[in-house]
């Protein structure tokens, strides 16, 4: 075990590396309160680049802050086998990430990106309608009405300073990120506070025989920055992607911009290759679908309390694909207004936008222990078999508990105890 405030160097992210590079042979790397001669008042490290972990190690964050600067533009840790540099990614295993006391990643003050690889930036990027209808260039002028606004208005553009650099990408991609683990086995990443991240909290690709568990989000789909709230897309909890198998997902609670938990096993009809680590994309893995997996399976998601400001608390998304196997136990919607307009407990499928539907997209689900307070409860979309879903309290009377949207899209699905609330 070795202790990163042995290792000073001119940077915290060189102290951080040089650390990790002289690991020894436990691969503990333990991260503490920074200490410093020269700023003795900061005690949080600020990085500017991502801390990335290689095989065989364990980072332990100890009643510390990881802070992204305004300078960095990618994750706060990355396993070391993925990025710009690696266009096929290869196995990496035994890779941990543990925080101990309070543990906290933090997004930039002034983030350079923010949002997935569909929003372009913007600086400003005004997410009320006053500043909207005063700033956003990108809406008509004629409609520059708060009556006039359309919900992509708000939401297709992204908070970032790099809008202001013609050289740097325009849209969101992977560096958005806060941790992501990319062709991971025996992994784990726990005991996390996940504030304001520029993207997607965590996300896991082609990741199996692992934990995520004991995370905290914080964020709200947007960030006062100089007085004025910019719109920050994305800001999902955890992320299971395609490839994942054989994982446990459990104790996590907080508030996130978008969905809470979310399996994607998304692959487009038409499919554009993109080598591991390129730009203008959400994926780190290559998508060269015939030598990676495109399902997702053998998962199961405990005790999940919290809520989404702008989608589900839970969301599972097969486009061209298959999820299969999936225990989910205890869903708590905490939103805090019975009927909150734009969010919703759990959505199973999608209505066609991200790719093909296929007719056993998912099966063997297990939902139980659910209580839903928003403005919609559990919605089927695509098609769901062979499931059951059990113990659920809708408290929102305005909204169906179980609403199925394809004349077909529920074979062989159990219902029990299900309970709306009366309006009286």
């Amino acid at each position: 075990m070795i202790y990163a405030n042995n290792f000073a160097a001119l940077t915290d992210s060189d102290t951080l590396d040089a650390a990790i590079a002289n690991r020894d042979g436990d691969g503990i790397i333990v991260i503490s309160p920074r200490k410093s001669d020269i700023e003795p008042e900061r005690d949080c490290w600020l990085i500017d680049r991502a801390i990335l972990i290689p095989e065989n190690t364990t980072v332990i964050l100890r009643n510390c802050k990881i802070k992204l600067s305004d300078k960095c533009r990618d994750n706060f840790f990355r396993t070391a086998n993925c990025g710009f540099g690696f266009p096929y990614p290869k196995r990496i295993r035994n890779v941990h990430l543990r925080g101990e006391g309070i543990a906290v990643l933090e997004g930039a003050d002034y983030p350079r990106a923010t949002g997935d690889s569909s929003k372009r930036l913007a600086c400003p990027c005004p997410f009320e309608d006053e500043d909207l209808c005063r700033l956003a260039d990108w809406i008509p002028e004629e409609r520059r009405t708060p009556e006039k606004l359309s919900f992509w208005d708000r939401h297709d553009h992204s908070y970032g300073t790099d809008a202001l650099v013609e050289s740097e990408s325009q849209y969101g991609d992977w560096r958005g990120i806060g941790v992501l683990f990319a062709n991971a086995e025996y992994f784990s990443i726990e005991n996390l506070k996940i504030v304001e991240s520029h993207g997607w909290g965590i996300s896991l690709e082609a990741c199996a025989f692992g934990n995520v568990r004991n995370i905290i989000f914080d964020a709200r789909m947007s960030k006062r920055i100089d007085g004025m709230l910019n719109n920050m897309e994305n800001q999902d909890g955890v992320d299971i992607r395609n490839g994942c198998h054989h994982i446990v997902i459990e104790n996590i609670s907080g508030e996130t911009g978008d969905d809470m938990v979310a399996l994607t096993a998304i692959v487009p009809d038409e499919p554009e290759f993109k080598e591991g680590g390129s730009l203008c994309s959400t994926h780190v893995m290559h998508s060269d679908w015939s030598k990676r997996e495109r399902d997702i399976h053998d998962i199961v998601i405990r005790n999940i309390t919290g809520y989404s400001y702008l989608c589900f608390l839970l969301r599972l998304l097969p486009a061209n694909t298959r999820i299969w196997n999936i225990v989910i136990d205890g869903l708590v919607d905490t939103t805090r207004e019975i009927g909150h307009r734009h969010g919703g407990t759990v959505l199973l499928g999608d209505g066609g936008g991200y790719g093909r539907n296929l007719e056993d997209s998912m099966s063997s689900i297990t939902i139980s222990n659910v209580i839903c307070n928003s403005n919609r409860a559990i919605v089927i979309e695509g098609y769901i078999k062979d499931s059951a879903i059990s113990n659920v309290i809708n408290n929102n009377p305005d909204c169906e508990t179980i609403y199925v949207a394809r004349e077909n899209g529920a074979k062989n699905l159990k219902l029990s105890n299900i309970v709306t609330a009366s309006k009286e």
